[in-house]
């Protein structure tokens, strides 16, 4: 893994996480917005109208909200496609979005569990999982839904696994 594993790169994604998201109004946020619904503070570019002034206006959770790299991978997949026109590419988008966030969030949290002092064999299987979740997520394919839920399940299994390890 490179150092932009976990990068989020807005420049090359569809706004996915002012789309496809939904939030509510509240101290992160100053409206409500169904998903799949645009944020109102969107532009037409899929740019921020208020993106240096969201603090200001009460949107700190889109500051403290990191992708972490799923929204560029989503939006490569479909591009050329007319999601914003067609629903149910729409649809599709979010979906692998979402999975492409799950998936993105469990390599973090695998790749932090290497700092921990594991014994070879967790961390080779550590490793594996890694390489396994790093394949799906790389791999540009939009039908990940199957093959993601078993991998994810897997590694969260290991991640509660470890926590036992590490209280000893």
């Amino acid at each position: 893994m490179n150092n932009d594993t976990f990068n989020a790169q807005c420049s090359a994604c569809f706004a996915l996480c002012c789309t496809a998201l939904s939030f509510q109004r509240g101290t992160q946020f100053a409206h409500d917005k169904p998903a799949g619904q645009p944020c109102h503070n969107l532009a037409a570019d899929f740019s921020c109208r208020i993106h240096a002034r969201r603090e200001e206006l009460g949107y700190d959770g889109c500051e403290a909200f990191d992708c972490l790299g799923a929204g560029q991978r989503a939006s490569a997949m479909f591009a050329g496609e007319n999601w914003q026109r067609d629903a149910s590419v729409a649809r599709r988008l979010y979906a692998s979005f979402s999975m492409l966030l799950r998936l993105q969030e469990m390599r973090q949290a695998l790749t932090t569990a290497a700092d921990l002092d594991l014994p070879p064999d967790l961390h080779n299987e550590r490793q594996g999982l890694l390489d396994r979740l790093a394949e799906l997520a790389e791999s540009g394919r939009e039908d990940l839904a199957g093959d993601s839920s078993t991998a994810l399940a897997a590694a969260k299994t290991f991640l509660k696994r470890l926590a036992n390890v590490i209280a000893v």
